[in-house]
């Protein structure tokens, strides 16, 4: 899977099932090749302007329960580096 199209996922946290935003960036262990932190965030869009990011908060991948087709599960959200 690349990752362009983790960037066109929603993310939504499975135990309030709450929108989380869209896969922004990640933090990725090169030593290893593996994914540690997804960074999340909601994107704000305007008509007149440009979208601009909102907030981000950083996931560890540890937390990804799912990778669906049109979203991604996240456990929790407790991590905000």
């Amino acid at each position: 899977m690349r990752f362009s199209s983790l960037q066109k996922k929603e993310v939504i946290e499975l135990k309030k099932g709450s929108f989380l935003g869209f896969v922004q960036d990640a933090t990725i262990d090169i030593d290893k090749g593996r994914i540690e932190k997804l960074h999340i965030g909601e994107i704000e869009r305007s008509f007149f302007s440009e979208s601009k990011s909102k907030g981000v908060r950083k996931v560890g991948y540890q937390d990804v329960m799912t990778i669906g087709k049109d979203i991604i599960l996240i456990q929790n959200k407790q991590s905000n580096e």
